[in-house]
């Protein structure tokens, strides 16, 4: 008895821990189809959940997140933006992988502070 209520906190604990830790960030790169040479590859960020997002054809998502200019990255804790990264002027993304992570990498840092 005491063994599989043990083992039922143990599992309780990974999960709470699995929630806290993982799978809440994700990252979206908004673009459109005439932008399409300037997209942004997010595919190698790691520890965050990754998707694209065609505006023309996501309109009501491209109001919800007030994209302005493509292409954009948003960076998101539970639904809630942490980091937003847009276009410059020649509607390029000036910002590196790199600081899209070390992004990503304070969502989960600030979890343990």
């Amino acid at each position: 008895m005491k063994l599989s209520y043990l083992l039922l906190i143990t599992l309780a604990l990974l999960f709470f821990c699995y929630g806290v830790c993982f799978g809440q960030v994700s990252v979206i790169h908004f673009n459109s189809e005439w932008n399409e040479e300037n997209n942004y590859d997010i595919s190698t960020l790691k520890d965050c959940e990754t998707s694209a997002i065609v505006i023309c054809h996501n309109i009501e998502l491209q109001e919800k997140h007030s994209i302005m200019a493509v292409p954009t990255v948003i960076v998101f804790d539970n639904n809630i933006e942490i980091a937003r990264f847009e276009a410059n002027i020649m509607m390029q993304l000036d910002a590196t992988n790199k600081e899209i992570q070390d992004a990503v990498n304070q969502v989960y840092l600030a979890k343990f502070e």
